[in-house]
């Protein structure tokens, strides 16, 4: 009798603990993860530009929040592959997208220029979020056309 005790309470504690060492393993969602790339940089969040970011969520299906942050130095994308650009989506965690924005551009752009890189990044999070992503094809700039973006 006190092996089917056993075996019960492992079979509803099981469930409980997976979910809590899942819990344990993801960074909360306002933090970017902490990985080999990471470890070293510092990431600085910005009230106002997530507000930004948030605001835009509707044109994307009201998708989950992607958390913003900004930085000083160039984005690692993988290994030693350095974006140029002013901005990038991390899609490593398919389900936790983050935008990566250099803090110079964005204390230096306009709100318009600022407003098209968010559209541009959270397409890149929410084809990331579908598994689709695949860099500016023509799904990327269908969906962000279709979003009110300009430029590539």
């Amino acid at each position: 009798m006190s092996t089917v005790f056993k075996k019960e309470n492992f079979k509803r504690l099981c469930p409980v603990g997976l979910l809590l060492l899942l819990l344990i393993s993801h960074p909360p969602p306002n933090q970017p993860p902490d990985n080999s790339l990471n470890t070293a940089r510092t990431f600085e969040s910005d009230d106002k530009i997530q507000a930004e970011t948030d605001a835009l969520l509707p044109l994307f299906d009201n998708m989950p929040p992607v958390a913003v942050f900004l930085k000083n130095e160039p984005v690692l994308k993988t290994g030693s592959s350095i974006e140029t650009g002013v901005a990038y989506t991390d899609c490593a965690a398919h389900t936790r997208p983050i935008i990566f924005i250099k803090k110079d551009f964005y204390e230096k752009t306009s709100r318009k220029q600022l407003v098209n890189i968010l559209k541009h990044e959270l397409t890149h999070a929410w084809l990331c979020r579908r598994q689709l992503m695949a860099g500016h094809d023509a799904l990327f700039r269908r969906k962000f056309a279709a979003v009110g973006g300009f430029g590539n």
